[in-house]
């Protein structure tokens, strides 16, 4: 979505540029809401304007508000009058298609989309999805394989006795987390797997693996973990998806989730005895830490606030920040945080 912010630029008068301006900065920085409330503020007075629907289909795309979404990218392709427009209005429409699960549908637009000539940042954000859901030409040789909850892409070296392995555990990682969350997905995941233990990968340009709950989508190396990506897509449509997320609780998540069989309490420890952190100030102010330290600590961590109280967890997963959780669980928050290290200090 930041790749397509600078069309705002052209707006006619400044009262205008600067209402636009000042919207793009509220979706570049994910204030969906204030983005929402300039948007409906500029339509009111130019109700046709091609450049503010276009940013409102966005917020709302990304906001993974589908009904609204579906809205603004239909009437995106009937305002369009140049290749440039009609090039956003089918990237807007395939993505709000792939959200809730329509591919063929979302794939027949990103074709379209293909064939107007865009924008330069409209060519970078389709060569971009097209990457991520699999539309590329690069992936015409893949495998599909569909269960009851996932949609498994393959690449196609893979060999079948693999392929029948990674389909059957992370089929079943699904059922056990979500045994947990109950969440309520608008479609199935789509799980690519790369035949590769690489952790970067040249042709996404992103370290393996990912997940992009708002697409229900996972891209994995070969010999990751069953249930890490699967509980990222899981976690983020429990509860309100409206998520306000902190990479301390919501990579926690995926490491309390990732089904491995090890005991994740004693690994946090080893790795606290060597890179001690302070875990309020982390999860407060979203320190960058390094994921070989950030990942065993903050796992172990959402773990034992699982065990202390599952209700409350659930709440704090919504809206993941140090403030919060101080709503939900009061001051009782800190002693948690303060038992737990002190426990890993032992």
């Amino acid at each position: 979505m930041k790749k397509g912010l600078l069309i705002f630029l052209l707006a006619n008068s400044m009262l205008c540029f600067s209402q636009k301006k000042e919207m793009a900065e509220a979706m570049k920085n994910k204030n969906y809401q204030k983005a929402i409330s300039l948007g409906y503020k500029l339509l009111s007075e130019n109700p046709d304007d091609f450049e503010i629907n276009l940013g409102m289909s966005m917020v709302y795309n990304g906001y993974s508000d589908h009904k609204n979404a579906l809205f603004y990218s239909e009437k995106l392709e009937k305002l369009a009058q140049q290749d440039w427009e009609y090039c956003w209005a089918f990237i807007q429409l395939m993505r709000t298609h792939y959200e809730v699960g329509n591919n063929i549908v979302s794939r027949g637009y990103y074709t379209k989309a293909k064939n107007n000539k865009g924008t330069k940042n409209a060519d970078l954000e389709l060569n971009y999805l097209g990457r991520l859901l699999g539309f590329d030409t690069m992936y015409d040789s893949w495998r599909t394989i569909e269960t009851a909850n996932i949609i498994f892409h393959f690449e196609g070296s893979i060999n079948q006795d693999k392929i029948n392995e990674i389909v059957k555990s992370r089929q079943n990682s699904f059922i056990k987390i979500n045994d947990f969350f109950n969440s309520k997905l608008p479609k199935k995941i789509d799980f690519f797997v790369w035949n590769s233990e690489d952790s970067y990968n040249s042709f996404l340009n992103k370290k393996l693996g990912f997940a992009n709950p708002i697409y229900c989508i996972a891209h994995n190396r070969l010999n990751q973990s069953s249930g890490h990506e699967i509980a990222h897509n899981i976690s983020f449509w429990s509860g309100n998806y409206k998520k306000n997320q902190t990479k301390f609780v919501n990579e926690g998540i995926a490491v309390c989730f990732d089904l491995n069989s090890d005991d994740k309490f004693k690994i946090a420890k080893e790795v606290y005895k060597i890179h001690p952190i302070d875990i309020k100030k982390t999860w407060q102010e979203n320190l960058e830490i390094d994921e070989d330290i950030l990942y065993p600590i903050s796992g172990a961590f959402v773990q034992y606030l699982i065990k202390y109280d599952k209700e409350k967890f659930l709440t704090l997963n919504d809206n993941q920040t140090y403030e919060n959780a101080k709503k939900i669980y009061g001051d009782k928050i800190d002693s948690l945080i303060n038992d737990f290290t002190a426990t890993l200090k032992e």
